[in-house]
Formats: structure tokens, C-alpha cells, sequence
């Protein structure tokens, strides 16, 4: 068995600028990440752009729900929040297009976090947009909502899906992932075990962990087979 992950800088490399913005993801290829992790919201007319929050208050000079913004309202906040921020003036909240374009400069793959939409249709959007942007083949969709993930399986039947979860591995997860194949489970490495990874692994599932920070916690997931390791910093140096 192959025991070297491939490293997701989670968010971009967001230990080091902020999260989510188009410095931490050039960070990250910069750095030789394999891939980059991004979190996705549709706005009230039907672009995909990425950040985290359900709301822009901890990363913005704004206020309100993430999902109610319109394209314009929210390109037009302000980055005021995040590690390093201080050298990296001027950021805005990106769009889907732009962090797979930075993607595509790196040769870096994209698991792309679908958080909220709005309509069916922006499902759809999302699939198509990674489809014209020519990076389908490098992406990955994940989402713990296990209904989002078989809806994306409608809308394509070959793209990675991972199903992330913050509890503890079950049978359940893995009769999804039958269900969603080709398809990988993803978690929370605080309720997971070295040996729940081997068994998932002998199940013929591969397994992503996140934020993993600390070279010495992610070792053993390592050599138990985990496939990617999701971090917000450096952890092969």
C-alpha cells in the first residue's frame, strides 16, 4: 500500500494569508500543494463565489447571511480579516472562476465544499462552470450533506464526491459511498483512528482528514493509508 497522502491546503494556506482569498490559494501553489480546499455559496443571482461563513461579519467590512448577497453587493466588501492580513491589502471574496484559474496555474486539484444555494438549477451552474473552466478532471465536490452530494452524482456520474463528516466512521457511510462512487470519506481527524482508516481502506474506500496542523498527529493516519491530508500550513518541511 502506497502510504503518502497528497496535502490539501485547507481553505488555501491559510495559516499564512487569509483564508479563502486568492493569496492564500496562489500561496498554496507557491508552496507545491498537491490540491487546495475552497468553500462555495451561490448568490441570490446565481454565482458561485467562495468563502466560508454562513455570514460575511468575521472576514468583511460587511454585515448579513453569506447566501442573500447579490454578485455586486458582495464583490463590492472588503477582505479587513485573516492571517497575515496586514501584507495582503485589497482582497476581495473570490469567485468559483477565479480559484480554479489559480488552480489551473499550479496544476493543483480543487475540493470544492458546496455549502448554500438556492435552487436545484445552481447545482447544475456549479457542475458546468468547473466543466468550462477544464478542471472536472482535477476536482473533487465535497459536502456533508449526503443529499447535495447524490444530487451533483445526477449531474455527473464520474467527478470525485467526498462525503465529510465530524462523527465517528460508520457502516452508514460506507453504504453511501456505494451509493456515490466514485466517492471518498472525509474527516474530522479528532473522531477518527489510525485503524479506523485501515479498515476503511481494506473496505477499498480511501480517506481524506481534516485540518490536520501538527506533523506528529498526522503521521499515523499517514502510515494507515489516509489518501489526503487536509492542512492549514506546511506539514512536509
Amino acid at each position: 500500500m502506497n502510504n503518502e497522502p497528497k496535502y490539501v491546503a485547507h481553505r488555501g494556506l491559510s495559516m499564512h494569508a487569509p483564508e479563502n482569498t486568492i493569496a492564500a490559494f496562489e500561496l498554496a501553489g507557491k508552496s507545491g500543494f498537491w490540491g487546495i480546499e475552497c468553500d462555495t455559496y451561490c448568490t441570490t443571482d446565481g454565482r458561485w463565489i467562495v468563502h466560508h461563513d454562513r455570514t460575511v461579519d468575521r472576514m468583511t467590512n460587511g454585515t448579513g447571511k453569506t447566501k442573500d448577497f447579490s454578485f455586486a453587493e458582495i464583490r463590492s466588501l472588503d477582505i479587513v480579516a485573516g492571517n497575515g492580513i496586514g501584507d495582503y491589502p485589497g482582497l476581495q471574496i473570490p469567485t468559483m472562476e477565479e480559484v480554479l484559474g489559480v488552480c489551473l496555474s499550479y496544476g493543483m486539484h480543487a475540493f470544492i465544499e458546496i455549502e448554500e444555494y438556492h435552487q436545484e438549477r445552481d447545482l447544475e451552474v456549479l457542475v458546468e462552470l468547473v466543466r468550462r473552466a477544464g478542471m472536472l478532471e482535477q476536482s473533487s465536490f465535497i459536502c456533508f450533506n449526503a443529499n447535495d452530494l447524490l444530487k451533483v452524482r445526477t449531474i455527473d456520474d464520474r467527478v470525485p464526491l467526498g462525503f465529510l463528516s465530524s462523527k465517528s466512521p460508520t457502516a452508514a457511510d460506507l453504504e453511501l459511498i456505494v451509493r456515490l462512487q466514485p466517492a471518498f470519506l472525509d474527516y474530522d481527524y479528532h473522531v477518527t483512528t489510525p485503524e479506523d482508516i485501515r479498515n476503511i481502506r481494506r473496505a477499498g474506500v480511501e480517506v481524506s482528514l481534516w485540518t490536520v496542523n501538527e506533523r506528529e498527529i498526522s503521521r499515523p493516519f499517514e502510515a494507515a493509508g489516509a489518501a489526503y491530508i487536509t492542512t492549514d500550513t506546511i506539514l512536509w518541511k
